[in-house]
């Protein structure tokens, strides 16, 4: 048997399949993931898409995140202003020690909340701001339609070498039902 050369490569460098690699050749495209392999002859494939996409629930998300940690930043000064200043009132007054003692130590948890505000509001910015990088960075998606299934293989970022692969995959494919 002569071996054939293959019309083109496409190594996956990251997303669910990273590592794996798809190999067009003249009469089928094939699939090498690890130890596994699979072989679809071009007759069983109906059409091929590419597509970037951005996943708008990181953007929604990021919002969210970004919008609380706002408010928890706001309100950590003027919480622990009031709750202070609450504190020094009953210190102030004089009455019955116990219910003074535990008001006193009740306040005092919730000003220790109230500066923890602060922190929390800037991990969640952090947070925020990751999910916009995601977002900003999208997904580059391979799509395989059969008779009635669809297969598809994404990559992180906008992969021009993916697209090149979908156009020689989709040329190939065009040219068999020709």
């Amino acid at each position: 048997m002569i071996p054939e050369n293959p019309l083109a490569e496409f190594e996956v460098a990251s997303g669910a399949l990273r590592g794996s690699r798809l190999t067009l050749f003249s009469n089928r495209l094939v699939h090498v993931a690890g130890e596994s392999m699979e072989t679809v002859p071009l007759a069983q494939l109906a059409a091929v898409g590419v597509a970037f996409e951005r996943d708008p629930r990181k953007l929604n998300w990021a919002v969210a995140l970004l919008l609380v940690a706002l408010i928890l930043g706001m309100a950590s000064a003027p919480l622990q202003g009031m709750l202070g200043a609450l504190a020094a009132g009953i210190k102030e007054h004089v009455g019955r020690e116990s219910l003074d003692a535990v008001l006193l130590a009740t306040l005092s948890v919730l000003g220790g909340f109230a500066r923890a505000f602060v922190p929390l509001a800037v991990l969640l910015a952090g947070g925020a701001i990751a999910l916009l990088a995601f977002f900003w960075l999208g997904h580059t998606t391979l799509r395989l339609y059969f008779a009635a299934v669809e297969r598809e293989i994404a990559v992180r970022g906008r992969n021009p070498l993916m697209i090149q692969f979908a156009e020689v995959v989709a040329a190939q494919l065009a040219s068999r039902k020709a």
